[in-house]
């Protein structure tokens, strides 16, 4: 599959086989701006400065976990460990989270 983030706010999944939409993800108010994904989480960042963090059990069933807020801008660029999710914001801050709890673990300012 691929999985792409949009303008229109939303995240879609897509069959590469068909080219068809196998799954449409709604939660973020804004475009969505960054993603990453292994197979059993997505991440996704947004330009409301949110990240929202999905379980994968399979392209058709993707749930929300948990969204992370603390960026004061769109957050363009997110990346995921076993046990942490990493965010880059236009609000010049990288914030390392716990990929469990979603608590905010570190914030790096400056970049």
């Amino acid at each position: 599959v691929v999985i792409s983030g949009s303008y229109d706010y939303t995240v879609k999944v897509w069959d590469i086989q068909t080219g068809q939409v196998i799954n449409d993800l709604h939660h973020h108010k804004g475009a969505v701006s960054s993603l990453k994904f292994t197979t059993d989480t997505l991440v996704t960042g947004s330009y409301v400065g949110k990240v929202a963090v999905w379980k994968i059990v399979s392209p058709t069933d993707i749930t929300l976990r948990m969204t992370l807020k603390g960026h004061k801008d769109w957050v363009y660029a997110v990346d995921l460990s076993e046990t942490t999710i990493i965010s880059g914001s236009g609000d010049k801050t990288i914030k390392v989270w716990d990929a469990f709890t979603g608590k905010l673990l570190r914030t790096l300012r400056g970049h």
